[in-house]
């Protein structure tokens, strides 16, 4: 498997992760401390997603070139 299509998928799994937790937290009734941290969670684990997308893409290029990962 590519390392650019890692991050992709890393890039996914957060955008699900930050979903359920997003919604966990989301409740009809009062909120308590429990549930509004779940919600923060939910909204911080979002902003993961366009850094793997963007790494991904940045390593994908690399791949492409024959370029090292790291030296450029």
């Amino acid at each position: 498997m590519k390392v650019s299509n890692i991050f992709y998928i890393l890039g996914f799994v957060s955008i699900a992760v930050s979903a359920v937790n997003y919604l966990k937290g989301k409740s009809g009734g009062t909120e308590n401390a429990g549930e509004e941290e779940k919600r923060n969670d939910g909204l911080f684990t979002g902003h993961w997603a366009p850094t793997f997308f963007i790494l991904g893409k940045i390593v994908e290029d690399r791949e492409d070139k024959n370029e090292s990962l790291i030296t450029g």
